[in-house]
Parts: structure tokens; sequence; C-alpha cells
């Protein structure tokens, strides 16, 4: 009888150390921290997956960075558990500068690029002695100086590809300035410059809609290396939390969150 009794205890202790989540898996009761790396001051996407891991024991702390660079240095140097702000060709171009250990887990969005200016309403207004402001960061940068070239302000060199600088220009065909500058920074630069070239998660923060837009990027998502992603440290590639994340993410809900939040200018790409 006694052995018995202990048997039934041993139960339900170990029914109250465990608990059923929604989606059907079992996980420890205990709250487990992570910490996610972000760039803009902030997502209600990442606010709303917070609520949702709560609901599972996942205390998810949303930590914010002004610099594209920091995001990724801090994942490397285990300062965050994760991070989700860039597209694969900058983490691409990250990796094989700083030679990080980092890697995708999940895809989120593609968020294109686009031309915004206080000055002007279309680009046929553009002249010489004009000043553009673009991304200081090669991958954002050079997405913008391949939408200066495709709206005919610059030639550059074919063998540049993706990731052209501004010493790849070789021809400018219309003589206009350009000034490169911190991503984040560049909507408060726009009463001092002629037009700029933002990226759409950084126009959002800024409260840009699409409909502001002189030219917006174009590319097929899902089919675009400049789709966001959300990245570990290699050896977390399988992490049962970080993993779970990225489902959370990649619901109908979302869905919805990131049009509203993105005014449109974002697509999902987990289709």
């Amino acid at each position: 009888m006694k052995k018995f009794i202990k048997n039934i205890f041993v139960v339900i202790v170990a029914l109250f150390s465990l608990i059923v989540v929604s989606n059907g898996t079992v996980q420890a009761q205990d709250t487990v921290d992570v910490k996610i790396g972000l760039t803009g001051s902030d997502s209600k996407v990442w606010n709303y997956i917070k609520e949702e891991a709560a609901k599972e024991g996942i205390n998810l702390e949303l930590l914010y960075f002004d610099s594209y660079p920091l995001p990724n240095r801090a994942l490397a140097e285990k300062e965050i558990d994760i991070n989700a702000f860039q597209h694969h060709i900058y983490l691409e171009k990250e990796i094989e500068e700083f030679d990080y250990d980092i890697t995708v887990i999940g895809e989120t969005v593609f968020a294109p690029l686009a031309f915004y200016s206080e000055k002007i309403t279309d680009l046929s207004e553009v002249k010489d002695g004009d000043i553009v402001a673009i991304p200081d960061d090669t991958t954002n940068g050079g997405r913008a100086l391949k939408l200066l070239e495709t709206h005919g302000f610059i030639e550059i060199d074919p063998a540049a590809e993706l990731t052209p600088t501004i010493n790849d220009i070789t021809n400018y065909l219309v003589d206009i300035e350009i000034i490169e500058l911190a991503a984040t920074n560049i909507p408060a630069t726009l009463p001092d410059v002629t037009f700029a070239a933002v990226n759409s998660g950084v126009a959002s923060n800024a409260g840009f809609t699409v409909d502001q837009a002189l030219e917006i990027e174009e590319a097929t998502a899902g089919e675009n290396p400049y789709i966001n992603v959300i990245v570990v440290r290699t050896e977390d590639k399988d992490n049962e939390v970080y993993n779970r994340l990225v489902e959370l993410y990649q619901t109908d809900e979302v869905k919805e969150i990131i049009a509203e939040e993105s005014n449109g200018t974002s697509v999902p790409a987990w289709e």
C-alpha cells in the first residue's frame, strides 16, 4: 500500500513539473529567458510574439540596437541569443568579414527599399548638384545604388553584382552627390537632402507609408536575397525554444500585424 501511494505521489509531482502548451508539445514549467536583438525603436510583431511566448514559459526580452553591425556582434559574443533584423545578403557579408559562426533558422519578410523625399514629388525633378542619402552598410548601400542605376542616375560596373559600392560607379548620368549614413539615421536627414534611400523597416519606424515613396524596389518574395531572417549561433540552430519562436512568427496572426505595422511595404516570406 505504501509503495502504491509513493508511486501516485511520483506521478503527481511529474504532472506538476510539466505543462502542455497549446500546440500539444510538453515543456518544463520553468521559464526560459531569451534575448533577441532587433533594430529600430519598437516592434508590434515581436511584442505580440513576446506575449505568445510567455504563455509557453518563454521570457522573450526585446533588445533594440541603433546600428546594423551591432546585433550580429552581440550574438557572436553571446550577449544575446537570437536576432532578427537583416536579410540573407547582409548576413553573408558579415559572416565573410568577421568570421561569425551564426546561421539562419527562419525567414520573416521581404522589406523593399524605397526613395523618400520632403523636397520633391517625382524623381524627374532631380538635377545636377542634388544630394541623395543612402545606407552606409555594403548590402543596403548596394541596393540603393542599384535602385539609382535602375532609375537612370548612375551606371555601375557589372562585376560588382548585388553589392556595389560608390567606387563601382562608372558614370554619373546626373551629377548627384551621394552621402552614406547609418540606415536608422537617414529619415532624420530628409530636410537636408534632396531624397534618400530608406529601408522598409526604418521607414515604418519613422512613420512613412508606401504611398509616400517616390519609387520602391521591386522583387518577388521567396526568390530574393533580401528576404529578412532569424539568426542564431550555429551551435544553437536545433534549439527547440529558438525554433519555437520561428513557429510563433510564421503565423496568420503575424501576417496581419506585418501588414498593419509596415503599411503594406513588407511581404511575409514563409509561403
